[in-house]
């Protein structure tokens, strides 16, 4: 979940305020603030929603505290605990569970102190794959968050370098790895994951076939090849029809194999996605007129046979695996009408329907299914019909059976999730802070700063300042800093603010560029324009635009005009509003912009 903010300009504020949160009326009737404290109204939502500590400790709360034993450079804790959920996990048909979700929550910091702690727990541990493969998926982490997800085209050199040297460690990791221990399928799929950063390739290719005939049931090795053969990889079309007829074709009539079809379908859709997006125009008709072209009959035939799938396999876990694929077509730009076909055909595959309201409330139905729906109508902004659909979900969650109580605490958790954003876009809060605390309770620990945003969007920042810590102490959650840091500006304690907003602007990780011009504008409100121009001149990625969205480009550039302006250097004032009007219409940059033109003008005429 991503929670924004909007952004004050130093010259003529402009305020955009954040999105937030619908529930249903029929959930919760707000009273008046004056006839229920707010602490009150909060426990009263959380009661409402009936969720209890479940009686096993979710995958999450394991990962969490690896995490914290690493960072206590307790490595026996650490090394306890990964051991326990390697022992406990399995190839099922579509994944490795329970270590696949284990390994990704235990790194999805980039703390430089992780890294460190990691290290040392190489150093002392040798002879053992785990700390090498969870300091390998660090690696990848950091990696990423160094380059940013563009295309290599688009990214800078500086930021590729430093992409490349985060890779090249972590296939060394991996690769020592898988030679301290084979049996491990997960490593094989980490180290294509590596691999797949450089885009297709004969070290690829090598890579998969090893990893194929070690680990011919692992369906995620599959599917990250079949990812890497889109052209935006290098791949080709023709390719990727050829690797899903070579597995796929000759796999066994009910084989989960089969759902490479749907992946592949997938694949197509997101392909033709990118490319009419290059294009410009009308995105969903060039994407229609591109999907005519590349989908065949016989696709089509073999997508519906591998959906059918459902009768004839364990259905939670086709569940999981169709949620996975479907809803990365949902969220595909321009596919709505391919996106749409396929959910109507695997919610009747799965027996279910994508209706609204229920011909029967409480009735037969996927709880699947009800996500994928909600999730069809946020993307189309109708918040109130995904939040109907979501306490669909929570209802046919709670009365189907699931494999263990962990997983069904962790399924009903991420319901709550949802329902905590659609409730930050109807702006919700006191909801939105109660549903959130529900995933917790639930397991699901890692967006606790759902909770301190709602106190600041109420301007309660004494309990949004405590939910923050509470965040920043249990998760180490970084955007939790960040928001700590807004709450602390907002409460007039700016140099706390520093300190937090500066870590998080540092870390070059998500909300640095918000937190960088939020400093820049807690020194301009002192008047220490000197100040605000050092910190917009340190964080040069304030002016990517593969980097930092538009729209904040546009806002850092028209900040340091105005530093410029403050300083008398009028023409760096002058090249910066001109820079910030290419990147957005903010109507004070054109005042400045017309303000400098005319004084610059007048000084080449006095002198």
């Amino acid at each position: 979940m991503n929670i924004r903010i909007g952004r004050s300009y130093v010259i003529g504020a402009l305020f955009v305020a954040a999105g937030a949160v619908l529930v249903s009326a029929a959930w919760f009737a707000l009273r008046g603030p004056d006839s229920e404290s707010l602490s009150s109204q909060i426990s009263r939502r959380v009661a409402s929603l009936h969720v209890k500590l479940g009686t096993s400790e979710s995958t999450d709360r394991k990962a969490l505290r690896v995490r914290d034993a690493v960072m206590a450079a307790d490595f026996a804790t650490a090394e306890r605990i990964t051991a326990d959920v390697l022992a406990h996990s399995q190839t099922q048909n579509w994944r490795y569970y329970p270590f696949d979700a284990f390994v990704n929550s235990v790194t999805y910091e980039t703390a430089p102190q992780l890294g460190q702690r990691l290290s040392e727990w190489v150093a002392k541990n040798s002879t053992d794959p785990i700390p090498l493969l969870l300091r390998a998926r660090y690696h990848v982490h950091t990696g990423w968050a160094k380059r940013g997800h563009d295309f290599a085209a688009n990214t800078s050199p500086e930021r590729m370098a430093a992409f490349a040297e985060q890779m090249t460690k972590a296939l060394a990791d991996v690769n020592a790895a898988i030679r301290l221990d084979n049996r491990n399928p997960y490593s094989f799929w980490l180290k294509l994951r590596i691999l797949q950063g450089n885009g297709l390739s004969q070290a690829f290719l090598a890579a998969f076939d090893d990893a194929a005939a070690k680990h011919p049931a692992y369906y995620r090795l599959y599917d990250i090849a079949l990812s890497t053969l889109q052209p935006r990889w290098g791949g080709t079309i023709a390719a990727m029809y050829a690797f899903v007829d070579k597995y796929a074709g000759k796999a066994p009539e009910f084989s989960p194999l089969k759902l490479l079809y749907l992946d592949l379908y997938r694949y197509l859709l997101s392909t033709a996605s990118v490319g009419c997006g290059a294009r410009g125009g009308d995105r969903e008709k060039c994407v229609v007129a591109v999907m005519q072209k590349w989908v065949t009959p016989a696709l089509e035939r073999h997508v519906v046979d591998a959906l059918q799938l459902y009768d004839h396999t364990d259905q939670y876990q086709f569940s999981l695996a169709v949620k996975r694929i479907v809803s990365s077509m949902l969220a595909t730009s321009g596919g709505d009408t391919y996106s749409g076909a396929i959910l109507q055909l695997a919610a009747s595959n799965m027996h279910s329907d994508t209706q609204l309201r229920e011909d029967k409330p409480g009735g037969r139905g996927n709880y699947v299914v009800d996500e994928l729906v909600a999730e069809s109508w946020h993307h189309k902004g109708f918040y109130q019909n995904e939040v109907a659909k979501y306490n669909e979900a929570l209802i046919h969650a709670r009365s189907q059976p699931f494999p263990s109580e962990d997983e069904k605490d962790s399924a009903i958790a991420d319901i709550f999730e949802k329902l905590a954003g659609a409730a930050e876009k109807q702006h919700q809060f006191v909801n939105m802070i109660a549903f959130e605390k529900a995933a917790v309770t639930l397991g699901l620990p890692w967006n606790q700063q759902y909770i301190c945003y709602g106190y600041y969007k109420l301007k309660h920042y004494a309990e949004a300042a405590q939910a923050c810590t509470d965040a920043i102490n249990s998760t180490g959650n970084p955007i939790a800093r960040y928001w700590r840091g807004v709450v602390y500006r907002a409460s007039g304690k700016p140099d706390d603010a520093l300190r937090d907003l500066t870590k998080v602007a540092d870390s070059e990780g998500y909300f640095a560029s918000s937190a960088a011009i939020d400093l820049s504008m807690i020194y301009f409100n002192r008047h220490d324009d000197q100040s605000a121009l050092r910190v917009l001149n340190k964080y040069t990625f304030l002016y990517d635009p593969n980097r930092t969205s538009r729209a904040d480009v546009a806002v850092s550039y028209n900040n340091r005009c105005y530093a410029y302006m403050q300083l008398k250097e009028l023409k760096r004032a002058l090249d910066d509003c001109t820079q910030s009007l290419k990147y957005g219409s903010i109507p004070d940059a054109f005042r400045k912009q017309q303000e400098l033109v005319k004084r610059l003008g007048a000084h080449k005429k006095g002198s």
